[in-house]
């Protein structure tokens, strides 16, 4: 904790994909938490909310994607920050969802 305040805090990986797949992912215009994998388009912001998943990395993503990564995490949650109605729609989405739900179709 002996860092000055200009010090560069190194950024987390993303909770499912390495940093070159976000950057990649960014660059086509989805949000950070959308899976290279997954075809379905983001809905609304691409920081809508922030995800953390059970070692405290965090990912920002629209809503849908969101709940998509959400579902396959076990331990994951919405940071406390995210406005309510937006978490309440990203656990509502996320508990109709199969995990990886991009692989089967859905």
């Amino acid at each position: 904790m002996n860092q000055p305040f200009d010090a560069r805090v190194p950024r987390p990986a993303a909770l499912h994909a390495s940093a070159a797949s976000v950057v990649s992912a960014t660059s086509r215009g989805r949000c950070p938490a959308a899976a290279p994998k997954d075809p379905t388009p983001c809905e609304g912001p691409h920081d809508a909310a922030t995800l953390v998943d059970r070692h405290g990395r965090e990912v920002a993503g629209c809503v849908h994607h969101c709940a998509r990564v959400l579902a396959g995490l076990d331990g994951a949650r919405v940071h406390p920050f995210v406005p309510a109605g937006q978490a309440v729609e990203i656990y509502s989405r996320a508990r109709e969802l199969p995990p990886f739900a991009w692989e089967i179709g859905r």
